[in-house]
């Protein structure tokens, strides 16, 4: 189990640092405004806390970025296993799109996450030979969001709503299958300039 755990964090820090350096390779070096926020993701099966910064390239043009925390509990969703939980945690990079509004905004975006996941399973519960374990999964999950972004008067902070629906690809998996589905979710986040 460690050295495949060991590949996959070696292979999630690579792509995040090499996409993360082509993104700020691309970014207009008099682009100064920048957001920090926090995000709170739930979805059928569970929840993401991260926190974000976001770097604008044109006034309604911006990349971001997450790090976060996945919380899971996929009670019977999963057609894998009688019962899922487990938590893990990853980093995101996406591109959002404004379209402003008379004060307000709409947002819409594109978003590859990339999760480190421990699964806790169980089969048969309930009967005489139960079955349990944990599989180590790293998850690649591209999502599209549409949303609106309130900007109350005279505030350098900014609260947003948005739907996301993306795809759950389990990349590498070690110990047994674990689901991986499309998935919908609902995105609070609350976000600030300095």
């Amino acid at each position: 189990m460690i050295p495949v755990m060991l590949q996959t964090i070696r292979l999630s820090a690579f792509l995040l640092l090499f996409g993360g350096h082509i993104l700020i390779a691309q970014l207009k070096p008099d682009s100064k405004e920048h957001l920090y926020g926090l995000e709170l993701q739930a979805y059928p099966a569970g929840f993401i806390i991260a926190l974000s910064h976001e770097r604008f390239v044109f006034p309604n043009t911006s990349w971001l970025f997450r790090v976060g925390a996945n919380s899971i509990d996929r009670r019977d969703f999963s057609t894998e296993n009688d019962r899922e939980n487990g938590w893990g945690v990853g980093a995101s990079v996406g591109y959002r799109k404004y379209v402003a509004l008379k004060r307000n905004t709409l947002v819409f975006g594109l978003h590859t996450d990339m999760w480190n996941l421990w699964i806790d399973w169980e089969n048969g519960p309930t009967s005489n030979r139960p079955t349990a374990g944990t599989s180590f999964v790293l998850v690649l999950q591209p999502w599209v969001e549409a949303g609106y972004i309130f900007i109350p008067t005279s505030s350098r902070s900014r609260i947003g709503l948005s739907l996301g629906f993306g795809r759950e690809l389990n990349v590498v998996t070690n110990g047994r299958d674990v689901e991986q589905d499309w998935i919908g979710s609902l995105i609070f986040r609350y976000q600030f300039s300095l």
